[in-house]
């Protein structure tokens, strides 16, 4: 801890609910409280494509029956199986609400919890987090707002929704700094085995971003000399409880392979801490060198960059009047291993398409088990997040530090960068509030009367392509009409599989034969190609949204 002036203090506990309760009320600021109400499922629908993609492949899961591993779903691309891992519908609330589906009604979400309950939690751990660094609760509340409100999280929320659960990281950093501040060595192991299994229940891209704090945790331990059975215990129960739980939620199921595609497509640009990309209005937006690498995006806020000028400017006064620096409470380990922890994070963002702006300065070869490796992480700009958020506690905590003396021009200081960071953003979070809070009808291509005729009766939508441009609507129409379909977008590639399923369907045809319960969809393009092939089929046709649909024709002649 920086030896600062003390305060009188405020239980731990009442703190982290203190500032849990300031996130909720950031939560509703900026997303309203519509959002909340679980019957409210327009906003999901009617949204991002990714979005959707969480939405309806919660709807299949809590429908199909259950299986194990315990988080597959069959309906989506029947007749292969995908875990709800690849749906990114937030496994571990999945899961616990299917168990209660039969008492939920049928139009139900949970998303808008998931979102305050992050909130909250940022706002609590990032108090915590603060806390063992400045010896002012005021300054801890006002600072962990920066938190709440960082970025990445709002970028991330209703978009890639279980990503701006980032209070994983702010835990796991809380882990770390009060590494001798926990009461037994058992305690140690429980936390990090529940932070790995919470990290592949909410999303698996977590587990390497706080792997590497608790690497930097473990390699402080030992340098302290912890003995090698805690700290080899620690690292197995991180491993084996996210592992088990990758296991149950079906995660190794059937042949999906998880390494990704597009390594380096993903990665973080070397301006990503002052680049304010689609967030910030205050500082000018930079290029990317492509546009995929708003994956990497972890701007700091012109907030948190005023705190390094004011900072910086401080060092500099106080080497002028030659006035002495006071030591940490703690080990220099921490610092050395901090900036090992912010080198590392900083590297695997960036590699191996290393860029600034929009020029590739350095395309960095990798050996073929270090680019499969990361490939199962394709989208590596991410694992910036932990880099950054130590960045922004460094901000806080040194200007805590450099105006110890004068505490009331340091919580000036906070409070001021904290208007300006909210000011920063604000049209984001303006924008945000439109959206959420406006009435969003759902409407699919199969709800008018004509299409209810038609599908009337049937239990599966077979898809004749791989595309997905109505595979979200169809599946959400076949959700309210129990019916499944071969097709849909997944966070990884099952493309042979389903390539496989439509060869099979076209050799049924090329027989003459048509599944009776059973609509098939191709497009418009795919029918001009061969329009004699499927007029001379037994069925029923019909035009819409640039498709043609058929289905057995079950009239009888006379």
């Amino acid at each position: 801890m920086f030896d600062t002036k003390t305060h009188k203090r405020i239980p731990a506990g009442l703190l982290f609910c203190i500032c849990a309760a300031v996130g909720a009320i950031c939560f509703i600021g900026i997303y309203g409280v519509s959002v909340l109400d679980f019957t409210n499922t327009g906003w999901l629908f009617d949204n991002d494509h990714d979005l959707r993609q969480h939405y309806i492949g919660w709807c299949h899961f809590r429908t199909d029956p259950w299986h194990f591993p315990i988080g597959l779903i069959d309906s989506l691309s029947f007749p292969n199986s995908m875990s709800v891992i690849y749906t990114d519908s937030i496994p571990i609330f999945a899961v616990l609400f299917k168990i209660i589906s039969p008492y939920l009604p049928q139009t139900f979400q949970y998303f808008g919890l998931f979102g305050i309950m992050s909130f909250m939690l940022m706002g609590g751990f990032s108090s915590i987090l603060l806390r063992r660094f400045i010896n002012d609760d005021f300054f801890c509340a006002m600072g962990s707002v920066f938190y709440v409100i960082s970025a990445p999280v709002i970028q991330r929320m209703y978009y890639h929704t279980a990503l701006s659960a980032q209070w994983l990281i702010i835990a796991a950093l809380v882990l770390w700094v009060y590494n001798s501040g926990i009461a037994s060595d058992a305690r140690r192991i429980v936390y990090w085995g529940l932070l790995g299994f919470l990290c592949v229940g909410i999303h698996s891209y977590f587990l390497p971003m706080v792997g590497i704090i608790l690497a930097a945790a473990l390699i402080t331990q030992y340098a302290e000399k912890t003995r090698m059975l805690l700290i080899v215990s620690q690292l197995a129960a991180f491993c084996l409880c996210g592992l088990f739980n990758l296991f149950i939620l079906g995660g190794f199921y059937g042949d999906t392979s998880p390494v990704g595609f597009g390594l380096g497509t993903f990665g973080s640009n070397l301006n990503t801490f002052i680049n304010p990309w689609e967030i910030g209005k205050l500082l000018p937006q930079l290029p990317l060198q492509n546009l995929f690498q708003y994956e990497g995006m972890a701007y700091l806020g012109a907030g948190i960059l005023l705190l390094y000028v004011v900072v910086a400017v401080g060092m500099i006064f106080r080497r002028i009047r030659r006035i002495p620096e006071e030591a940490f409470h703690s080990s220099k380990i921490y610092g050395r291993v901090t900036v090992a922890l912010v080198a590392v994070s900083f590297v695997v963002a960036v590699i191996p398409n290393i860029s600034y702006n929009e020029t590739t300065i350095l395309w960095l070869p990798l050996p073929g088990i270090i680019d499969n490796l990361m490939g199962i992480f394709r989208s590596n700009g991410r694992l910036i997040w932990p880099a950054m958020y130590v960045l922004m506690t460094a901000a806080i905590s040194f200007t805590a530090y450099t105006f110890r003396r004068y505490d009331f021009v340091a919580r000036i200081l906070v409070v001021v960068a904290l208007v300006l960071q909210i000011t920063d953003m604000s049209d984001a979070f303006r924008a945000r509030y439109d959206l959420y809070t406006s009435i969003h009808p759902i409407e699919t291509l199969w709800d008018d009367k004509e299409a209810g005729s038609f599908t009337e009766g049937a239990k599966e939508f077979i898809f004749l392509y791989q595309d997905n441009d109505i595979t979200m609507q169809t599946a959400y129409y076949g959700y309210l009409h129990n019916m499944r379909q071969n097709n849909f977008y997944f966070a990884r590639d099952i493309d042979g599989k389903v390539r496989e399923g439509i060869d099979l369907y076209y050799s049924e045809l090329d027989k003459g034969n048509i599944r009776q319960s059973a609509i098939y969809i191709i497009r418009d393009e795919d029918y001009d190609k061969d329009p004699s092939y499927y007029d001379s089929l037994d069925a029923r046709m019909m035009r819409k949204a640039g498709h043609v649909m058929f289905r057995a024709d079950l009239e009888v002649d006379p």
